[in-house]
């Protein structure tokens, strides 16, 4: 009788075993620089601003390039300045930049450069952007280079089911 109860024991444990569910972590490619980020804005080493949500994520275009992105809809709702704009991406480097991205804001097309991307470690970045309708005096537009730096809001892992 004891053979029997370890035997059914030993079948019901292999069963549930078998049972439970395991995960296999996968990353994008655009991991580490896809993420979710909290940043502040300087301007001169100054604070401007912040925090504000940042994401940054691949693109359809292929292995060289990503989306910045602060999912506004406009310049005044709540985020950073109301962009969307592609950028090249260095994955070895962790870096990224645009020469100039037209927004992909509906209704909000105007020049975008972001200089000096770039992610430090897996949970840091820091990139330097301008905008076509932030004009001097003058009436020149890019006036103004804001650095937005800042950590990642949520982590890659927080994705993916354990």
């Amino acid at each position: 009788m004891k053979k029997i109860n370890y035997i059914i024991l030993l079948m019901l444990t292999i069963v549930v075993a078998s049972c439970q569910p395991t995960y296999v972590k996968t990353y994008s490619w655009a991991y580490p620089v896809a993420g979710d980020w909290a940043v502040k804005a300087y301007v001169d080493g100054a604070e401007a601003g912040g925090p504000y949500e940042i994401r940054t994520y691949n693109s359809a275009f292929g292995k060289d390039s990503i989306f910045v992105d602060d999912y506004a809809t406009t310049s005044s709702n709540g985020n950073f300045w109301g962009f969307h704009a592609k950028a090249a991406v260095d994955m070895t480097a962790k870096t990224f930049q645009t020469a100039l991205s037209t927004n992909a804001v509906p209704s909000y097309g105007i020049g975008v450069k972001i200089m000096n991307g770039k992610i430090i470690g897996t949970d840091s970045i820091s990139f330097e952007i301008q905008f076509s309708d932030d004009t001097n005096t003058a009436g020149v537009g890019y006036a103004t280079t804001y650095t937005l730096a800042g950590h990642r809001e949520v982590g890659y892992d927080e994705y993916v089911q354990k």
